[in-house]
């Protein structure tokens, strides 16, 4: 099955009913069972998980990265409330 990625990274995101924006970091995989070749040459294939790992500054200003189920997540439509100047 082809995996079609529903973000890519940087990507602004949020969690669903959340104002924290988000930074798309990267997927997390999982590593499947592997296969050996003909040549004896192991391989190790990786499938997606469904997760998705997020990165946000918060209120200590400390760097946050935590993974997310990417059905959690929705896109960020600028201008957001949160991304006003005060």
């Amino acid at each position: 099955m082809l995996f079609n990625p529903k973000y890519i990274k940087d990507d602004w995101v949020k969690k669903k009913g959340s104002s924290q924006l988000m930074q798309i970091d990267e997927y997390q995989t999982e590593v499947t069972e592997g296969v050996t070749t003909g040549w004896g040459i192991n391989t190790a294939p990786r499938k997606y998980n469904g997760k998705v790992w997020c990165n946000w500054i918060n209120k200590n200003n400390a760097l946050v990265t935590e993974p997310f189920l990417e059905s959690e997540l929705e896109p960020v439509k600028w201008p957001e409330e949160t991304a006003k100047i005060r």
